[in-house]
């Protein structure tokens, strides 16, 4: 769910309006495993994205009721998209994670909030049945630090941008983006034309423009590299996005099923 998630967020839009949309997620021979909801609001000064990613079905049951949020707000400056915050929340049934980025682009500097709440099991004994029951217990931390690093970027605001630094013309853009990756691994966004567009084009349904590779790079060497491939429709948002078969579980693919454009 983790590596569909970043593709729906690496593959949002180029042509930014305020939308609003939902994807399907398909495993192979699981069908349905979540869908993702994805929904910009924006003005000519401010704007705010955000992804809610949500298990379903047996996926659902295996992961705890895994729901994925991220949302980033800032400013626009010159048709560029500039973070103020970035939020990333992972929840399940019994445990909460939260990191809340905050950006001085003056300084330079990006504070990192982290919390964690979840639910400890142990046991107590009950002087009504006078036996040892179960019970939970709620545990809460957090803690505070400067990332050692600065990147204008966060991982919505990244791909908010991409329209201005992958295109026909700037064929390649490497990404680099705060909650994206780390600086060990290399993840590009392609744009392909030709007889690499005409190839990729024959795994997706008809009206497809554009078609993007998005290439992970793996940390550890032993593993293999990511490529997805994605397809825009005319609008310039994301209608389809592909992982070829992957060992045992089949081809993973999202698809658009509701999409909703609207301009101020």
């Amino acid at each position: 769910m983790r590596l569909l998630t970043f593709t729906l967020i690496s593959a949002l839009s180029l042509m930014a309006v305020d939308f609003s949309t939902r994807y399907d997620v398909n495993v192979g021979m699981f069908g349905k495993v979540g869908y993702a909801d994805v929904t910009l609001k924006e003005d000519f000064e401010h704007y705010e994205m955000r992804l809610v990613a949500k298990t379903t079905g047996t996926a659902a049951t295996l992961t705890g009721d895994r729901v994925e949020t991220y949302i980033s707000k800032g400013q626009r400056k010159e048709g560029k998209y500039i973070p103020d915050s970035f939020v990333k929340i992972k929840k399940t049934t019994r445990e909460e994670r939260r990191q809340t980025y905050t950006f001085d682009h003056q300084e330079k500097k990006i504070m990192l909030l982290e919390e964690q709440t979840k639910l400890v099991s142990g046991t107590e004994f009950d002087t009504v049945s006078f036996k040892l029951v179960k019970v939970d217990t709620t545990e809460h931390s957090a803690d505070t630090s400067t990332l050692e690093t600065y990147n204008e970027n966060d991982l919505l605001s990244s791909y908010l941008n991409t329209r201005q630094s992958c295109n026909a013309e700037q064929k390649e853009y490497s990404l680099l983006a705060v909650g994206a990756h780390n600086d060990k691994k290399d993840i590009t966004l392609s744009f392909l034309d030709g007889l690499q567009k005409d190839t990729a084009g024959s795994s997706f349904s008809e009206g497809t423009a554009n078609i993007y590779k998005l290439h992970v790079q793996p940390i550890d060497k032993e593993d293999k590299s990511i490529d997805v491939l994605i397809a825009f429709d005319n609008d310039g948002h994301m209608k389809e996005a592909l992982l070829g078969d992957v060992f045992w579980v089949g081809e993973i693919k999202a698809e658009r099923v509701y999409h909703r454009l609207s301009s101020r």
